[in-house]
C-alpha cells in the first residue's frame, strides 16, 4: 500500500511539474510575441522602398481610426490595419485626422501618413503667412 501511495505521490509532483512548465514556456512565447508586436509600434517601416507607388484615399466625414486604418490596408499602404490603428492610437495625431482625398505613397513610414493626414504640414504653412 505504500509503494501504490508513493507512486501516486510521485506522479502527481511529475505531473505539476510537467503543468507548471507548460505554463512557464506559454507566458515566455506569449511575452515574446507582445514585445514584438510592441516594438512594431514604435519600428515604424514601410511597405516599400523609395520610391514607392502613390495611391489616392479618400477618408470620408466621420470616418473613425479604426476605418482610416482598415482603408489603410486595403490600398496596400500599410501591411497590418491593427498595428496601424494602435500606431494612430498612441501617436499625437489620435484625434487630428482629417477627412479628404489624400496622395500617399508606399514608402512613406506611417507616422508620415499620418501627418499627411492631419494636415500638419497645411497648419505650419498658414501660420507662416
Amino acid at each position: 500500500m505504500n509503494t501504490k501511495k508513493a507512486a501516486l505521490t510521485v506522479l502527481s509532483i511529475a505531473l505539476k511539474i510537467v503543468v507548471l512548465a507548460l505554463v512557464v514556456m506559454g507566458i515566455y512565447r506569449l511575452a515574446g510575441v507582445a514585445f514584438d508586436y510592441g516594438h512594431s509600434v514604435f519600428q515604424e517601416k514601410a511597405v516599400d522602398q523609395a520610391p514607392g507607388r502613390s495611391i489616392t484615399v479618400t477618408i470620408q466625414e466621420g470616418a473613425s481610426n479604426r476605418e482610416i486604418a482598415e482603408l489603410m490596408e486595403e490600398n496596400g499602404l500599410v501591411e497590418d490595419w491593427k498595428l496601424f490603428y494602435i500606431q494612430i492610437q498612441v501617436s499625437k495625431y489620435a484625434k487630428r485626422l482629417e477627412p479628404g482625398t489624400y496622395t500617399l505613397s508606399t514608402a512613406m513610414k506611417p507616422r508620415e501618413m499620418m501627418a499627411v493626414i492631419s494636415r500638419e504640414g497645411e497648419e505650419k504653412e498658414e501660420e507662416e503667412e
